[in-house]
């Protein structure tokens, strides 16, 4: 029976028809499954630049008063947020290292954040040809200037007037009621 090539060849035929079938049925399921992959993949790097975009506004838009709520939480999620690029993750630490120093050199500061901007804007695809002085330019109205530094000064005032000793008026308290206790005996009457 193998010897005849006419069975030989129905049997390749047969055997071509069912691996034709088999992928038949096979590939829409395996092209399904790349496809959710692939869907998978583009939302999660999507979401990641958005997350990237969005700490890069915010210290973008900070770099005026790095010192505010928003933009300190945007520079603490810097790591996790730009975990892959080597180049902002060393800026970052760089700006970290002078913003633990005493007294704060604010020049430096000012520098490693513009360096931190650079980075980010280059990682993200966004300002390659952007200079260093580009990332410098801020507009802070003097008004709003006055108003913070007005806050500052009512911040510290308060910091003053709760961490200030209550001790000189609670002793004198005590001293005036040890000069009254105990009362001064009464006379009886005649």
């Amino acid at each position: 029976m193998w010897d005849n090539p006419a069975v030989i060849a129905a049997s390749l035929s047969a055997v071509a028809a069912i691996a034709a079938a088999v992928a038949t049925w096979r590939a829409p399921i395996s092209a399904a499954k790349i496809a959710e992959h692939l869907r998978r993949q583009g939302d999660n790097e999507l979401e990641s630049r958005r997350f990237r975009l969005n700490i890069f506004a915010t210290v973008m838009q900070g770099r005026a008063e790095i010192w505010s709520e928003d933009t300190v939480r945007a520079l603490n999620s810097v790591d996790v947020a730009f975990y892959n690029s080597v180049d902002v993750r060393e800026a970052w630490a760089e700006l970290y290292q002078a913003l633990n120093t005493e007294p704060i050199p604010m020049v430096v500061v000012d520098e490693r954040t513009r360096k931190l901007l650079r980075e980010m804007a280059k990682n993200l695809g966004l300002a390659d040809s952007l200079r260093l002085d580009d990332f410098g330019r801020v507009y802070f109205p003097t008004a709003i200037a006055e108003d913070r530094h007005m806050r500052s000064l009512q911040r510290r005032e308060a910091m003053q007037r709760l961490t200030t000793p209550q001790a000189t008026t609670d002793e004198n308290a005590v001293e005036e009621l040890e000069k009254k206790w105990p009362p001064a005996p009464v006379k009886p009457a005649p």
